[in-house]
């Protein structure tokens, strides 16, 4: 994946950027807050604050003022991650990061917050959207509850936000649609439900991290507006079938659908996606045949496929791809191998066939269960998102939960490759 360009004025400790996101009991929480019902309500928070106190200038007081307030809707701190946010120079607190004003050299401003892997218990108050200088938010790995203030539309120069591994639940976070600089967008291991705005993909997102929430539905058919780098959708309950329009996606390295409910047939614009390097469609309904066109797939490396409805053959086009190194398309109704895929030319490519109808491998389903859905036609045009007729029961076919290792961190996504 390329390097993601971030604002060169924050410094960030190691651990912000290689977040590890460890198991956590996801429950639903709706926390309260007294949020201001209008995206433009946060210039009617009164800053109030002991007159006897002394601020170098006015952004360091609101923030000390911001600070205090979310101190306050903080419940329980185990690491004593902010012990020491008491006094008026914030640029001292814990997971503060400090630097000079954007638009203006000569002072200093709260320019990123950093509490990753604290296990801290609380919600965020809307008094933090007096944080206008933030270009970094990153707060994974707690306990925080409740939603997300509108307020925080008011952080109109804030590049990374990352609340993945907390409670949050509720409907998708609608104020991220309004911060207009944000590059990187990482809301996994919560409780969001519900719909997928397409206003997201219209965004110029570099990173999407959407993956193990409740999302359930149908992808946007917009995904192709999108320049992002890297989407994760796996772990929801998405719907329907992948847009034709991901084809348009030039910038796209890595995509993941894995562990969904998405039907119909694979797309062959997926054959467009020229730069990917991971193309993860397992665990879901998808029917048909592999699509001639994922032999364009020159600089892909690692292409999953299994538990899904396929027939057909494996095609010579997939396994002789230049720089593939993994392709997995266990647990479907492949009835056979083409040449190159049944006798391998390329070195070192790992294959995983099992569970298919294969004459003559081990490990494949019984007669019983290939017979009915081998042979059958599917019509792509005409099947569209919905399930074919006598598609076997999906009960039988359960979806793996994900582990821990699912939980990758920032430099390391592999999320959707199971052994």
């Amino acid at each position: 994946m390329k390097a993601l360009c971030w604002l060169l004025f924050l410094v960030i400790s190691s651990h912000s950027i290689n977040n590890a996101f460890v198991s956590a009991s996801i429950r639903r929480q709706l926390g309260q807050t007294n949020e201001p019902q209008s995206l433009t309500d946060i210039f009617n928070i009164e800053v109030n604050v002991d007159v006897h106190l002394h601020f170098p200038n006015l952004r360091l007081k609101k923030a000390y003022f911001a600070l205090q307030e979310w101190k306050k809707v903080i419940h329980s701190d185990p690491h004593n991650m902010i012990k020491n946010w008491d006094g008026i120079d914030v640029c001292s607190y814990n997971g503060v990061v400090c630097a000079k004003s954007p638009d203006d050299p000569s002072i200093s401003t709260v320019a990123g917050i950093d509490l990753n892997r604290g296990d801290i218990e609380g919600q965020l108050p809307p008094q933090l959207g007096l944080l206008t200088d933030l270009s970094m938010f990153h707060i994974n790995t707690n306990k925080f509850s409740g939603n997300i203030p509108n307020t925080f539309s008011n952080l109109a120069i804030l590049n990374e936000f990352d609340i993945s591994n907390n409670q949050f639940a509720g409907t998708f976070p609608n104020v991220v649609l309004y911060m207009p600089k944000l590059k990187y967008l990482d809301i996994r291991f919560n409780n969001f439900q519900g719909l997928l705005p397409p206003q997201l993909f219209d965004k110029d997102l570099d990173a999407i991290f959407l993956n193990n929430n409740r999302f359930s539905s149908n992808i946007p058919e917009n995904l192709g507006n999108s320049n992002a780098s890297v989407i994760v959708f796996a772990n929801n309950e998405l719907k329907g079938c992948i847009p034709k329009s991901i084809g348009q996606m030039a910038n796209l390295d890595e995509v993941i659908f894995a562990n969904n409910q998405l039907s119909g047939c694979l797309p062959k614009e997926l054959g467009l996606l020229h730069n990917i390097k991971v193309l993860d469609l397992s665990n879901n309904d998808f029917v048909g045949c592999i699509p001639h066109e994922l032999g364009n797939l020159k600089g892909v490396e690692k292409i999953d496929i299994s538990h899904n409805q396929l027939i057909g053959s494996v095609v010579d086009v997939i396994c002789t791809l230049p720089k593939l190194v993994s392709f997995r398309f266990k647990d479907n109704y492949f009835n056979g191998l083409e040449k190159k895929c049944e006798k391998l030319v390329k070195p070192g490519l790992a294959l995983d066939h099992r569970l298919n109808c294969l004459p003559h491998k081990p490990d494949q389903k019984h007669e019983v269960q290939c017979l009915p859905v081998v042979n059958r036609h599917i019509d792509c045009e005409s099947v569209g998102c919905y399930k074919p007729e006598g598609k076997p029961d999906q009960e039988s076919k359960r979806k793996k939960p994900p582990n821990d290792n699912d939980r990758g961190a920032r430099g390391s996504i592999w999320i959707g490759f199971r052994t």
